[in-house]
C-alpha cells in the first residue's frame, strides 16, 4: 500500500509570566517525526493577534542526512541535498488561527534543527527527523 503524505500539527502554546512581562513557549510534540512529503503545520496559541504574526519558524540547519549518490556513466557521483527553505516561515492567519506551514516535498530524509523566533529573538531550536517514504 503506497504511503499518503499527511499534515502533522505543533502545537506553539505561549504562557505569559506575571512577573516579567515575557512569554514561555511550549512546544507539543517536543520531537517532531515526519515523513518524506508530508506537511509540517505549527499552531500558535496564547499570543495577541498583533503578537502572533510576529512569530517565525525558519533558520533550518541539517544535522545528520543520509548522502545521496547517483550513478552516472558507471560512476557513483554525490548529488546535491534537497534542503529545507533558509528564509523563516512567517506565521499567518489561517481561518481564524495562527499557523506557519512547511511542505517537505522532497526534503532528504535526516534530522534537521530549526529556530522558533519571536521579535528578534530566538527562543528554541527543536529537532525535526524526517524519514524516507514508506512503501
Amino acid at each position: 500500500m503506497r504511503y499518503s503524505p499527511v499534515k502533522r500539527v505543533v502545537t506553539l502554546e505561549f504562557v505569559e509570566e506575571l512577573r516579567r512581562g515575557d512569554y514561555d513557549i511550549r512546544i507539543t510534540p517536543e520531537q517532531i517525526v515526519v515523513r518524506y512529503g508530508d506537511t509540517i503545520v505549527w499552531d500558535v496559541q496564547g499570543l495577541p493577534a498583533g503578537l502572533a504574526t510576529s512569530v517565525k519558524i525558519g533558520a533550518f540547519l541539517p544535522l545528520e542526512v543520509s548522502p545521496r549518490i547517483a550513478l552516472r556513466r558507471r560512476v557513483l557521483v554525490p548529488l546535491r541535498l534537497r534542503e529545507l527553505p533558509g528564509e523563516p516561515i512567517q506565521v499567518q492567519v489561517v481561518r481564524g488561527r495562527f499557523q506557519a506551514s512547511l511542505d517537505l516535498d522532497k526534503t532528504d530524509p535526516g534530522f534537521y534543527k530549526y529556530d522558533i523566533k519571536f521579535g528578534d529573538r530566538t527562543l528554541r531550536d527543536p529537532e525535526i527527523e524526517i524519514r524516507g517514504p514508506k512503501h
